[in-house]
């Protein structure tokens, strides 16, 4: 079988170029063949990514399927649908323009249309799918082909072992307690509240409490505003940082006593299966596709009251039992997203959409 994968843009921290690759890489063991193209290409991966123009210059041949990963919008995708071949769309999600317009019109506009456009996709492709329940949901299908997520290549083991064989924070002594997130710097992450929350630690329960984030930043400008929110709120007590490396991710889960997640819209979250893998308790908001990976494997709050966040943070941190419970829950919330069953079910959606019938 031939796969061409149709991407809106690309780029070397994308967590939708990096599925995109990993699919690849299991065509390529299947002996499927096939190009990955996209619209906007960061020169970092250029010629692991060739240009959409490719697909009108050199056309797929009529029996090819076209897997369509929609993250965003892009002027040249919808002359995609009308051509010949059978279509699949995978949705990633569009985050709503609203978090965007106070900081970045440009990107706004572009969450604005590609939302627009998302259902206008789904009816004219052939089979739609999610990364999520949440996010197949949203197009009218329960149609789910997770992130495929491959710990040894996501993030190995931090040396000197496994956070699953540590001990808990009351036997770290010496280490100040530390708050961990990892996602682009984007408002919808909700970094600004992360910020305003060790500072509440800092004042009522864990004085020398700090936070690590990493992740790029949406704009220059609007890493720097979190930046001197941090200055001005809690001194010292977080640390930006971005270009890890997976061994370096993994250091960074493992040093951390709580991911935290506050995140208004997430279609899938990565990072907790990351969290899960590496030991890392986790509290998050249960925001979009979150609920769903999560389930019982972290602290869910709703709640909006920081002070009740933090309360719940501060037991992560400091009840032995309850840090130990999160583990095990996390693990086993790993065995649901299983690299070989995620790569069961995307081989089971294309060769489903691959035997339809072609319409007259």
């Amino acid at each position: 079988m031939i796969v061409h994968q149709v991407l809106s843009g690309a780029g070397p921290v994308d967590a939708v170029t990096s599925q995109a690759r990993a699919f690849r890489a299991l065509f390529g063991r299947w002996g499927w063949g096939g190009r990955d193209v996209a619209w906007h290409i960061d020169p970092r991966v250029a010629g692991a990514i060739q240009p959409l123009s490719l697909l009108r210059t050199d056309p797929p041949g009529p029996d090819d399927l076209l897997l369509i990963h929609y993250s965003a919008y892009a002027p040249r995708l919808r002359e995609i649908l009308e051509t010949p071949q059978r279509k699949v769309l995978l949705s990633h999600n569009v985050t709503p323009a609203r978090w965007f317009w106070d900081y970045e019109a440009g990107i706004a506009v572009q969450c604005a249309l590609g939302r627009r456009q998302l259902p206008e996709y789904a009816e004219k492709v052939d089979v739609v799918a999610g990364v999520s329940l949440y996010n197949a949901r949203e197009l009218g299908s329960d149609r789910v082909v997770p992130i495929l997520f491959d710990p040894a290549k996501n993030v190995p083991p931090a040396p000197p072992a496994p956070l699953a064989a540590l001990p808990a924070r009351d036997g770290r002594p010496g280490r100040p307690p530390t708050l961990l997130f990892v996602g682009r710097m984007a408002p919808h992450k909700r970094q600004d509240e992360l910020i305003r929350l060790v500072a509440l630690l800092r004042a009522h329960r864990l004085p020398d409490a700090r936070l690590v984030l990493v992740g790029e930043g949406m704009t220059k400008n609007y890493l720097a505003a979190l930046q001197q929110l941090a200055e001005e709120l809690a001194p010292g007590a977080v640390e930006f940082r971005h270009g890890l490396s997976p061994a370096e991710l993994a250091q960074a889960y493992a040093d951390a006593d709580v991911f935290v997640c506050l995140s208004e819209h997430e279609g899938f979250c990565i990072p907790l299966l990351e969290a899960f893998h590496v030991g890392t308790p986790v509290v998050t908001r249960p925001s979009g596709g979150i609920p769903e990976v999560a389930a019982g494997g972290a602290l869910l709050v709703d709640d909006r009251d920081l002070a009740v966040i933090a309360e719940l943070v501060t037991l992560a941190i400091t009840d032995a039992p309850l840090r130990a419970e999160l583990r095990a829950r996390g693990r086993e919330r790993l065995t649901v997203y299983g690299h070989d069953r995620t790569a069961a079910a995307l081989r089971e959606l294309l060769e489903h959409a691959a035997a339809l019938p072609r319409e007259p």
